[in-house]
């Protein structure tokens, strides 16, 4: 009975095996959403010129039709609901990774779909670039003389391919099969590139119109198994961050230009080792893979590149080639815009991080800074006025709609509790720009890279804002390939590991019908961290010369967080902060710089007086930038507020740069002075003096504290 029971078991084991033909595609019935009707006025609903989860080249290179529009004579022998029309040389592709599609090495892909005469489906593993040896960019004429192993240089390359045409004598849809193709993969641990090494990252479904007349797609289904059938379910669902952004989607929708921040660090904005420099793609070429021009001096254009509309948009190959400059183009196809529609305004710098941003944040938010190439990714000489005209004529003008959150390489500020300089970000734009929507997708190397990725998640949740893990999807490509393909040297991604990026990022911008209800960003929530509150005012600026610094290597914070500036000789320094170590700074940092400081903090109590020492050789502040809680108060000892029998306060010319005023009053013994105020946190400043006696703090009717006046 036993063995009985165990065959039966086994048996249907291996029918449910049989019948799992899941579809790997994302729709791939080739829904869509049609924003004809909202932007230009007219009644389609049922047609685009995009079809969600899938791209294109150019913006009207397909058209989808639902069924009930496509005539009689075009529809397949099986249940569709939408077809494509392919224009005569263009395609539709789609790209996943393998661990999305449960695909290890050893398994077999094959593709079924429907089409007319002209189309030729196509399924390709691609892998990264690894070639046997190294190079080095000294051998094109080109500044950087270090020398590399042949990793990921540009984008992916075809590891294997099958194909297969319709007929070209076809009357109707047709179906057509490739069947068998084969995942390879490599696994290795060792930064040394490898011709016969098969570094796999996912697998591309395309399909090529090869006629001169247009032609239609049905109902691909791609499976893993050695035969093409029609797939049974979807082993994925289609995503739906749209509607975690809605205003950003509407916007795009309408075809209203928006206004993209991009922050994080060097690996942000595509700097990497080696730089990020545009090859030669085409693999029949005998210059394939060399490098076009060199990366920083001014020689690169997006023109090189077929792309002269974008020549103004991108100043350096790192800005074309980062995730964020993908996702600039191809919002540009998918909603119909042209470049001046879009701007990607790089606050992502090198060696960059949260803390030092808030410096910077109005800055970039108001487009103080013109256009430029290590500023903003930006060509200089023309103005934001030039470059987007739509931007400054919307009622709100060219504030932020969109704030993309990726890299937390260099964070570490207040580390564990780094959450509050995040989120005091996130604050301080939703008080001065509200309604700016926020996406996080970060990149996280090997999974262990940053700690900021649970503080972002912590957010997510709080504040309602999408997470687009790419930071799982990026270390699970590792599982059969080779991390260093992904990122060759010191942590920063390759222009492939941008395109994985990117791909990641670019499912919050998919969008099909029936469109799902929107759920809008919660605006200042109920804080996660109490050190939030010091990060999300407003920053004050004090530089040299300012009686603020009252000695050069020290100074008075406003409240609780700051970034600084300075100079000072020798390698040795430490930043104390009220008599205590708070870390080690950079080399020495005299120029202000609204990215990146000399130090940062802002784990401090609220309501203290809080001093900040340089300890180095000969070291002198250059410039401090002190946050300002959000609806603070000063309220001086001189206002005609404060009530009592005292006498007028004094002059008093204080040694510390006056952050307390111009003005003191001296109680005699029981002498007391009170005054109304609203608040939740009340802070007192006194001299302390030897002799100065007690000080009680009486709040609604309960004492607060009693001090000795002789202590600091």
């Amino acid at each position: 009975m036993k063995l009985t029971v165990l065959l039966l078991a086994a048996l249907l084991g291996g029918r449910a095996m049989a019948l799992d033909s899941r579809n790997l595609l994302l729709n791939s019935t080739f829904d869509f959403h049609s924003f004809i009707n909202h932007r230009e006025g007219r009644a389609v609903s049922y047609s685009a010129r995009n079809v969600a989860c899938w791209n294109t080249d150019g913006a009207e290179d397909i058209t989808v039709l639902r069924s009930s529009h496509i005539p009689e004579n075009l529809r397949p022998p099986v249940f569709f609901r939408n077809g494509v029309k392919i224009e005569p040389g263009k395609r539709i592709y789609q790209f996943f990774t393998l661990p999305e599609g449960n695909l290890i090495p050893g398994d077999a892909v094959s593709l079924k779909f429907y089409a007319t005469s002209g189309i030729k489906g196509t399924v390709r593993l691609l892998k990264f670039d690894s070639e046997s040896g190294t190079w080095s960019p000294k051998d094109f004429g080109f500044a950087d003389k270090r020398t590399f192993p042949k990793h990921s240089r540009g984008e992916l390359v075809v590891a294997d391919a099958a194909e297969a045409r319709i007929a070209a004598d076809a009357a109707s849809p047709q179906a057509g099969a490739v069947e068998a193709l084969q995942i390879r993969g490599t696994f290795s641990e060792k930064n040394e590139s490898d011709s016969n090494a098969v570094y796999a990252a996912g697998v591309e479904v395309e399909f090529m119109n090869e006629s001169d007349s247009s032609a239609w797609v049905f109902a691909p289904s791609l499976i893993k198994g050695q035969t093409a059938v029609d797939a049974v379910g979807e082993l994925r669902e289609t995503p739906n961050v749209y509607r975690h952004i809605p205003r950003t989607i509407q916007k795009l929708w309408k075809g209203e230009p928006i206004h993209i921040i991009v922050m994080g660090s060097s690996i942000d904005r595509g700097s990497a080792n080696p730089p990020m420099y545009p090859y030669n793609e085409d693999s029949t070429s005998p210059d394939f893979k060399k490098p076009l021009c060199d990366a920083y001096d001014g020689n690169f254009g997006a023109t090189m590149l077929g792309r002269p509309d974008l020549e103004d948009h991108f100043a350096q190959p790192r800005h074309y080639f980062s995730y964020g400059g993908r996702l600039k183009r191809e919002l540009m196809i998918k909603f119909n815009l042209s470049a001046d529609k879009i701007l990607l305004n790089f606050m992502a710098a090198d060696g960059s991080c949260i803390g030092e941003s808030h410096s910077g944040l109005k800055a970039y938010c108001e487009l103080s800074i013109p256009p430029n190439p290590n500023q903003n990714g930006h060509k200089s000489g023309k103005t934001w006025q030039e470059l987007y005209p739509g931007l400054f004529s919307r009622p709100g003008g060219p504030r932020p709609d969109l704030m993309i959150y990726g890299s937390g390489a260099n964070e570490k500020t207040d580390t564990p509790d780094e959450v509050a300089v995040f989120e005091g970000a996130i604050r301080y734009i939703q008080r001065n720009y509200p309604n700016t929507e926020f996406l996080f997708c970060m990149f996280q190397n090997t999974g262990g890279y940053t700690p900021n990725p649970g503080d972002l998640q912590t957010l997510a949740l709080r504040y309602q804002i999408p997470f687009v893990d790419f930071g799982l999807i990026g270390d699970l490509v590792n599982t059969y390939s080779n991390r260093y393909a992904q990122v060759p040297s010191d942590g920063h991604p390759q222009a492939a590991s941008h395109y994985l990026w990117f791909k990641q990022l670019e499912k919050a911008f998919e969008c099909h019908d029936p469109i799902a209800v929107g759920q809008a960003q919660l605006q200042l929530p109920e804080r996660i961290h109490p050190n939030t509150y010091g990060w999300e005012g407003e920053m004050c600026s004090y530089r040299s010369g300012s009686p603020r610094l009252f000695r050069p290597d020290a100074f008075i914070i406003d409240d609780t967080a700051f970034n600084c500036w300075a100079s000072f000789e020798g390698e040795e320094s430490a930043v104390l902060v009220d008599g205590k170590k708070a870390g080690t700074p950079r080399r020495a940092f005299p120029s202000i710089d609204l990215r990146n400081s000399l130090f940062r903090f802002g784990n401090l109590t609220l309501g203290d007086r809080h001093i900040v020492e340089l300890a180095a050789e000969a070291p002198q502040f250059t410039g401090f930038d002190a946050k300002v809680c959000p609806n603070r108060q000063f309220i001086s000892i001189s206002s005609p507020l404060w009530q009592g029998d005292h006498k007028a306060p004094l002059e008093y010319a204080s040694q510390t740069g006056f952050p307390y005023g111009t003005h003191i009053l001296i109680l005699e013994s029981g002498q007391s002075i009170s005054i109304d105020a609203i608040g939740s946190d009340f802070s007192v400043v006194w001299v302390d003096a030897e002799g100065g006696g007690k000080l009680q703090a009486v709040i609604d009717g309960e004492e607060a504290f009693t001090t000795s006046t002789a202590e600091p």
